[in-house]
């Protein structure tokens, strides 16, 4: 006496299967929708995308370029207003005396060198 198997095909890739069948043994699809859905959750790696800060301007080219130019630094760093008024003032700084320009100049290539743009 044989013993005849009642099959089904698998949904996703079309081959026959038991039809008691939970899990297809050719594509490995869960053919009972909630059960695939909790698989997929559980098996799937979850990618945590984060965003690296990177450095794109140099401390040293900022004081570089603001000793020759007071305010190219800042402009370089993405301050333009501020690179702006740094210029402003250490040419009058200059035009006045040269004490309070050289005083300004330094000053201007200090704070250009140093500070996060990013954070600003």
């Amino acid at each position: 006496m044989e013993l005849e198997i009642e099959t089904k095909k698998c949904p996703f890739c079309a081959e026959t299967i038991n039809a008691a069948a939970v899990k297809c043994k050719h594509c490995g699809e869960y053919l009972d929708e909630v059960t695939r859905k909790a698989n997929r959750q559980q098996s799937e790696p979850t990618i945590v995308l984060t965003k690296e800060k990177i450095r794109r301007w140099s401390p040293g080219i900022a004081a570089l370029l603001s000793l020759i130019l007071p305010g190219a630094g800042h402009i370089y760093k993405g301050h333009i207003i501020a690179g702006l008024v740094w210029m402003f003032f250490v040419v009058v700084g200059y035009i006045l005396l040269i004490i309070p320009g050289l005083i300004l100049h330094l000053i201007c290539i200090f704070y250009a060198a140093s500070g996060d743009p990013y954070r600003d």
